[in-house]
């Protein structure tokens, strides 16, 4: 396989599929030189892409930070009778948002964690540095009731507490 576009490549010199690409759209258009047009479109895309991303993470985890309490409130309400008869009816709730958590972090931000072995079973104190946002708490709590179904209660910063849910 060459490559290249049979309709294209079928008159007297082959032509690779971008190349066909600006033909036809030089011939749908009118626009000549529109292989420099779409050079110029391309490049910047290219140029612009790590803004676009800079700005599409923060919107991540603020849609995720609102998709955890949604699911929250609907969990809250689906089992609201099973409250009355069970012992502790958010085990599944802190399961499903452990698991929500720990994937944005692995995909985003690749994060792991090492050393739960060395946490004590009593009580500890885990001493760490966050960012403008608790987003590296988040991570930590979900991955450890992952790894070790243990809970971590958090001593923070007023802003932690500002957060909706």
């Amino acid at each position: 396989m060459t490559g290249e576009n049979e309709s294209c490549s079928a008159g007297p010199i082959p032509m690779s599929y971008l190349g066909c690409l600006s033909y036809i759209l030089q011939e749908w258009t009118g626009v000549e030189h529109i292989g420099d047009y779409l050079s110029y479109a391309f490049f910047l895309v290219w140029v612009l892409f790590p803004l676009a991303v800079v700005f599409i993470l923060p919107g991540v985890i603020v849609m995720l930070f609102y998709i955890s309490i949604l699911l929250l409130h609907i969990y809250k309400r689906k089992n609201e009778l099973k409250e009355a008869y069970s012992h502790d009816v958010w085990i599944g709730a802190r399961e499903m948002l452990a698991t929500l958590w720990d994937g944005h972090g692995r995909i985003w931000h690749g994060y792991e964690l090492h050393g739960v072995e060395n946490i004590p079973k009593g009580p500890g104190l885990v001493v760490f540095y966050h960012g403008a946002t608790p987003v590296d708490y988040i991570y930590f709590m979900a991955r450890l009731h992952m790894v070790a179904k243990r809970r971590c209660h958090v001593v923070a910063d007023h802003f932690v507490f500002r957060l909706p849910g």
